[in-house]
């Protein structure tokens, strides 16, 4: 039986997490610690203590059994969620308007409401509503759903030159510039700034016996990971690591959902499930190309009477689709990893089914969420939610 573990970094110094390959001279930050860097930082403790890889290595880093998540920013003691594309907000003011936070998937059953459609805040010092419309957020987590919260980490800048070979001087005309993670809260008028940030993810194991293989390198408390460790970046101290809580029951948010479909407007003949990407999702076709716009439930593994849902009296399959050039390095070899095309992270995709094939999808559905789907599965690709719960709870906010 497959084990869920809960992993929980601070940083201790700022973080450099390229989202392309060193080499370039201004180069961003991923706002997340991609599970193949936590990957990379554990082998690199391992190999610190045994000098060479043994079966202990291929089981923990190789074998697949273990499939390392991506870790999100978050507070202490909250849990983050991704905001998924179908998700809106004030197209001025964003989430500083947080009654404007609404989700937009199950309007494909009747078309939003024209109230639905413009910002409903009263905005300061006005006895009217924004009345701005409503676009897709820009912000990628929300650490309270609830309350409207978003999380993101705080950025800096740091410029650097490139040293002259032949006289051990500043070469001219050779800056390079790269963005960190602070490890502080960014903040605006919803989250005050300065506050401590910690990543959040989890670690799937399908061997029980590695559990403790593992906690051997995450007792150690600190980990590096990232580039730039030997100029002191990349530092993090493990501040959690215990077996993760159950989440609500695949029954209980599917029934929620079709509850929430069937009130849009959906056929009450039908089931309906959405699946959103909480991490990028690689897959390739028999000719080894990316699947992108071309993916479909036989991708998932789903059964055959599984078909898309389309939008209110036409043919348009309900899909919010985004693809992503994934780079990285492979720090054991010294050379780069071939780039990997991918949807991602937060696209969102929506099936029917009959009514009478309920279970088998569930049970596909439940296979999904605890194996994830497609490649590079132990690095974090590939996990999926099936009726995301923002969904059908932030569909009805303002009606």
């Amino acid at each position: 039986m497959a084990i869920e573990m809960t992993l929980i970094l601070r940083p201790l110094s700022p973080l450099a997490l390229h989202q392309k390959r060193a080499g370039v001279q201004y180069v961003e930050t991923l706002d997340y610690i991609p599970g193949t860097a936590l990957r990379g930082a554990l082998a690199e403790a391992y190999l610190v203590e045994h000098d060479r890889p043994d079966d202990t290595f291929q089981a923990l880093f190789l074998s697949g059994q273990v499939q390392y998540g991506d870790l999100w920013p978050t507070i202490r003691d909250k849990s983050t969620v991704i905001i998924p594309a179908t998700a809106q907000a004030c197209k001025r003011f964003g989430l500083k308007h947080k009654s404007s936070f609404r989700d937009s998937l199950l309007d494909a059953f009747s078309g939003p409401r024209d109230e639905r459609c413009l910002c409903p805040v009263e905005c300061d010092g006005k006895q009217e509503q924004c009345g701005e419309p409503l676009d897709r957020v820009q912000a990628r987590y929300l650490c309270d759903v609830a309350d409207i919260t978003p999380v993101a980490a705080q950025t800096r800048l740091r410029v650097s030159t490139a040293i002259e070979r032949s006289t051990g001087t500043v070469a001219r005309e050779m800056l390079f510039t790269q963005h960190t993670l602070t490890g502080k809260l960014k903040g605006d008028q919803n989250c005050k700034g300065g506050k401590d940030l910690v990543f959040q993810g989890m670690l799937r194991l399908t061997e029980p016996a590695l559990q403790a293989k593992l906690e051997r390198l995450v007792g150690k408390g600190t980990l590096f990971l990232g580039s730039g460790r030997s100029r002191g970046l990349g530092e993090v101290k493990v501040e959690e690591w215990q077996e993760a809580a159950p989440d609500d029951s695949l029954q209980e948010r599917w029934k929620k959902f079709n509850d929430a479909a069937r009130r849009a407007g959906g056929d009450s003949g039908a089931c309906y499930f959405s699946l959103t990407l909480l991490s990028h999702l690689a897959l390739r076709d028999e000719l080894l190309r990316p699947v992108l716009d071309g993916i479909g439930p036989r991708h998932f593994g789903l059964p055959n009477s599984v078909e898309w849902a389309c939008y209110n009296e036409s043919d348009q399959q309900v899909r919010f689709l985004s693809a992503i050039t994934v780079a990285g390095w492979n720090a054991a070899q010294g050379l780069p990893k071939p780039d990997t095309v991918a949807l991602e992270r937060g696209s969102v995709l929506l099936f029917r089914c009959d009514a009478a094939q309920k279970q088998d999808v569930l049970a596909r559905l439940a296979e999904i969420e605890t194996e994830s789907v497609g490649e590079r599965r132990s690095e974090g690709f590939g996990r999926v939610a099936a009726c995301y719960p923002i969904h059908y709870e932030c569909w009805e906010v303002k009606q």
